[in-house]
């Protein structure tokens, strides 16, 4: 149960690059990260003509993805789970849907690459709030395609898939809406008809704290319905109204409960902090703080789960 943190390139780069990023998270006292790739780099409307995104070249990928795994081996950080590029699906975009499949699965190869056992893919939705596009059969239909595509990819590499609740938001009114795989039982559902389908346990769950905050829905009862399918966390915490993304107790998430399903499901993957809203937006002279307080937390966590009960 190593303490973990998602980081992405613009974040390695505040720290001072790959190298230096590394050090960093090892010396707070991180012992694995989640490598996330984002989207927010992509020029939308090119991507939605079709045009792809350099930074999937291979000429620019696996000089990166090389660096990142070497100065992982440095200093002894694992990479434990890979955060595949975000959003899966945008309604109505079969040109950028292409792309955005592409840039998924070479993400699945960087996890053959460096070893990492799990990967993140965001389940197919349309995020329309009031009127959406997609029926929910259409949905279901729509993500048994995707993910199932993806498992020849994901034996090759030895990769779990790990889907992800979801949720959408008004965000001039900030109304949350429930998303794809908010509601376990679907979730359950999709896990285990793609693992029939893969004749093996190549589909998970990754559950995201904050996105059930802000459903008001709770996490014990959440890991409850999942079971042994939960395989990663992405840890964070925020006001109950906004997707804040940030550290433990600063927000409104009840953490005894949080760790009482853990201990319920006798979870035995990695504490994985999804944070970077607190330590992407502090000054760089406070990120290495800040980083720590989070990584202590990670500390004090495992200390909870693992110290018997009385």
């Amino acid at each position: 149960m190593k303490i973990s943190v998602s980081v992405t390139m613009q974040e390695l780069e505040l720290l001072g690059g790959i190298d230096a990023g590394f050090k960093a998270l090892k010396e707070v006292g991180f012992e694995a990260i989640e490598f996330a790739f984002v989207t927010s780099d992509v020029n939308w409307e090119e991507m939605r003509a079709g045009k792809p995104s350099h930074l999937y070249d291979d000429d620019v990928f696996w000089p990166q993805a090389k660096a990142i795994k070497e100065a992982a081996e440095k200093y002894g950080i694992a990479i434990d789970q890979c955060h595949a590029p975000m959003p899966s699906f945008i309604s109505g975009c079969p040109e950028g849907n292409v792309l955005l499949k592409k840039y998924v699965e070479k993400s699945i190869e960087f996890c053959g690459y460096c070893g990492v056992k799990n990967v993140i893919v965001h389940p197919c939705f349309d995020g329309s709030y009031r009127y959406p596009k997609l029926t929910r059969a259409d949905e279901l239909a729509l993500n048994i395609e995707f993910y199932s595509s993806l498992i020849p990819l994901l034996q090759k590499n030895n990769v779990v898939c790990c889907l992800e609740n979801m949720f959408t938001q008004d965000w001039k009114s900030k109304k949350i809406f429930l998303a794809c795989c908010s509601d376990m039982r679907d979730s359950v559902y999709y896990i285990d008809e793609l693992n029939k389908i893969a004749g093996e346990e190549r589909f998970g769950f990754c559950l995201d704290i904050g996105h059930l905050l802000l459903l008001g829905l709770d996490s014990k009862n959440a890991m409850e319905t999942l079971g042994s399918r939960l395989k990663a966390l992405h840890i964070h915490d925020n006001n109950g109204v906004d997707d804040l993304h940030i550290a433990s107790y600063l927000g409104l998430t009840n953490w005894d409960r949080f760790l009482g399903g853990l201990r319920m499901v006798g979870y035995q993957g990695n504490l994985n902090f999804e944070t970077n809203g607190s330590h992407k937006q502090v000054p760089a002279e406070l990120m290495p703080s800040m980083l720590r307080l989070i990584a202590d937390t990670g500390h004090y966590f495992r200390k909870r789960l693992t110290t018997p009960r009385t």
